[in-house]
């Protein structure tokens, strides 16, 4: 009697292995790539030569913290590449006048650094002028620089002493938006100082010094 052939010892098995390696590629592939990608940098590196409205930003920023003072122009010349310079080893960064992702994130820091509030009742949600606030020149230098469209408890902080001050009449909930942008420019014309809205050490300062 002649014997049939056994099917199972025709069948190939280095196509079998080939379609289940693919298949554990193709279903693990999107995943890895998702886990290994880097989070996108909201704003563009910075060198001489560097030219627009965030260069403006950079240099408004450095000059708010007293470490650039010449015109804000858009353009990044050296004065500003010897002030970003300044400022990186004042924040113990690697001093090379390249405004990176680092740089930016200490110049602008999407979580401000918690401070000690003041006691003072001149810290409440009131509508009129109160007396002199006591707050000391460490707590003000490690307040954040605050502008349009930052959210926080910063933001809560600087609208309940524009409020104090009779500047702010709205609702204290830590979001930058127009009304906030309204009183610390009203403010800042009051002090004297430049109305660009934007609230540097100078600003902070003489809110404290009420």
């Amino acid at each position: 009697m002649e014997r049939q052939p056994d099917w199972k010892s025709n069948i190939n098995p280095i196509p079998i292995i080939f379609l289940t390696s693919y298949f554990l590629l193709v279903t693990l592939l999107p995943s890895i790539a998702q886990q290994s990608s880097l989070p996108e940098i909201s704003r563009p590196s910075l060198r001489i030569g560097s030219r627009g409205s965030v260069v403006s930003e950079l240099q408004a920023a450095l000059k708010l913290l007293g470490y650039y003072d010449g015109s804000v122009n858009g353009i990044y010349s050296e004065s500003s590449a010897i002030a970003v310079s300044r400022f990186q080893q004042a924040a113990g960064l690697e001093v090379n006048g390249i405004v990176n992702s680092a740089t930016w994130q200490r110049l602008f820091p999407s979580t401000p650094p918690k401070v000690a509030t003041p006691t003072s009742s001149s810290n409440t949600s009131t509508n009129r002028p109160t007396g002199r606030t006591t707050a000391n020149s460490q707590s003000i230098a490690a307040l954040p620089i605050l502008k349009q469209g930052m959210e926080g408890n910063a933001v809560r902080r600087l609208q309940q002493r524009l409020s104090a001050l009779g500047f702010f009449k709205g609702q204290v909930d830590g979001i930058f938006g127009q009304q906030t942008l309204n009183a610390v420019i009203a403010a800042q014309s009051s002090f004297g100082l430049d109305a660009d809205g934007i609230v540097g050490s100078a600003t902070w300062k003489k809110l404290f010094a009420q």
